[in-house]
Order: C-alpha cells, then structure tokens, then sequence
C-alpha cells in the first residue's frame, strides 16, 4: 500500500510539473525585437505611474535605449489598460455633455485590457503592426513594479532557442 501511494505521489508531482510547463508557454518574439535598439513608450492607460514603471524596467534590463517619439524608435512599447485617454482639444469639444457607455473596444476596434490589468503591446512603429503583446495584472504595486518582466524573459528565451 506504501509503494502505491509513493508511485501516485511521483506520478501527481510530475503531472504538475508537465502542466506547468505546458501553461508556461511564451510567444515567440519578432526578430525585429531582438534587432531593435531604441524604444519608445506609448502610455494609453490615464495612469502615469504605469508608465514610469515601463520606464524604470527598461532602464533596469538596459537593452533599450529610450526616445522621446516614435519616429526615432525602432520599436513602440504600448500600454493599454481597463480605460484610455484621448486628448481633445478645446475647440472640437462638444457643446453639451453626452457620456457614451464604456464598450470593451477602443476606437479602432482594439481591445481594451480587462479590469485591474495592463495590455503591453509591442509594434512596428511605421506600420503599426503588432510585434508581440501579453496581459498582465498590474493591480498592486508589487505587479506594477514587473511590468516590462514578461517581454524581457520572452526576449531571453527566444535568444538562448536561438544559440
């Protein structure tokens, strides 16, 4: 009886290990990632320390260098969260107040991140094409402070499959 319960207790513990390693898979990363030196940081969230979270993770990693405008970066890190912020000016506001419903859809038909997290997107600055993206939960500080911790191990991993 001791033998069957050590033989199921071996067999439960590396079924967890497979289906942690199953549920672990990454995305691969564009090559123009691993090309990219320079990196701007485009903060559609109405939350600024979010963006000084993506900033001060990417001095951290140092691969990137970052620029004050997408026309001089290489790649765009998005942030899009649960809500956005869009500037009007003045002169195109509305003379009366009509509030839409909130929809789960930016403008352009992308999708807002869900409650309590952050969309990072990655993208081709001229064409705007997606590059790579993931969610994370950025609803306390501790989450906040990993923001940019998922495309840096992403890059890692797809640097060490390639050697």
């Amino acid at each position: 009886m001791k033998k069957l319960i050590g033989v199921l207790l071996v067999a439960a513990v590396f079924c967890a290990i497979g289906s942690a390693r199953a549920g672990d898979k990454r995305t691969a990363v564009s090559s123009r990632i691993l090309a990219a030196r320079t990196i701007f940081v485009d903060n559609e969230t109405p939350d600024a320390e979010l963006q000084l979270n993506a900033v001060m993770g990417l001095n951290k990693w140092g691969r990137f260098d970052i620029v004050d405008s997408p026309q001089k970066a290489d790649i765009v890190l998005r942030l899009v969260g649960s809500s956005f912020v869009k500037y009007v000016p003045t002169s195109q506001m509305p003379a009366t107040y009509d509030p839409k419903p909130a929809t789960p859809e930016l403008g352009n038909g992308e999708e807002l991140a869900p409650p309590g997290c952050t969309r990072i997107e990655v993208l081709e600055p001229k064409s705007g094409s997606l590059l790579w993206s993931e969610v994370r939960k950025t609803g306390n500080v501790q989450e906040r402070s990993r923001l940019v911790e998922g495309l840096h191990e992403a890059v890692d991993q797809q640097e060490k499959s390639r050697r």
